[in-house]
């Protein structure tokens, strides 16, 4: 996965959509299973009760099976929201260069002076290299 969270974007994004899918899925599905549902309190009402039992089963095992993947893609996304959270959080929010004041620019130049000479580096500028003071 990638340190910024693309990878986590693309998932949540195909997940997302898997939703909609299964919305659209369930829409589709919802008026069959209406009809299906007066069918079965029909064929009860007739006195027949083999075949609704098995109809109505059947409707049973569709609409589970929906709700299971329903409940599967609500988990997934929420598990996913979580994680853009963290990743978010843990993203330091820096200020472009433009908008920062002559103040705030010239403390950054001279933490990396620092950072430079307490590291032994040489300047990134003239490539002098400084001496090492040795406490003693």
């Amino acid at each position: 996965m990638a340190a910024n969270g693309e990878s986590v974007l693309a998932v949540q994004s195909q997940t997302l959509a898997a939703g909609q899918r299964l919305l659209e899925t369930w829409q589709a599905l919802e008026p069959i299973v209406k009809q299906l549902i007066d069918l079965v309190r029909a064929e009860v009402e007739a006195g027949e009760l083999e075949k609704p039992a098995s109809l109505l089963s059947q409707c049973a095992v569709v609409v589970q099976k929906v709700g299971a993947a329903a409940s599967g893609v609500l988990k997934t996304s929420e598990g996913l929201a979580k994680l853009s959270l963290i990743l978010d959080a843990s993203r330091p929010i820096r200020k472009t260069p433009g908008d920062m004041t002559q103040a705030e620019l010239s403390k950054i130049v001279l933490a990396t002076a620092k950072q430079i000479w307490e590291s032994g580096k040489p300047c990134p500028t003239c490539g002098t290299e400084h001496a090492v003071e040795v406490s003693g």
